[in-house]
């Protein structure tokens, strides 16, 4: 299954891995990425097996929600890919 990023959710995974690089030792933002799209490739192995987010918003508009750490990914699922929606810090989240 693909895995393809709307311009936002795209952006904020840019800038979350420059910021990890930029406050950790050289190379943290390359691991912390590589152990990030590990766990995609995963837990997006049968994407349709897991459930639709717990926040309102993001049930209203029918996106699945994962957790890396303390992470929301927020994605919906096509015929042969799945859309990243969203990437949000937890604490940015209510339910």
């Amino acid at each position: 299954m693909q895995i393809d990023y709307t311009a936002e959710a795209f952006s904020s995974l840019i800038q979350l891995v420059n910021y990890i690089e930029s406050t950790n030792t050289r190379g943290a933002g390359l691991r912390w990425l590589n152990r990030y799209e590990l766990f995609l490739k995963m837990k997006l192995r049968a994407p349709e097996r897991i459930k639709l987010c717990n926040n309102y918003t993001f049930d209203k508009l029918n996106l699945h929600c994962i957790y890396f750490n303390d992470w929301v990914i927020a994605f919906s699922i096509g015929e042969k890919s799945v859309l990243i929606e969203a990437l949000l810090h937890k604490s940015r989240i209510s339910d």
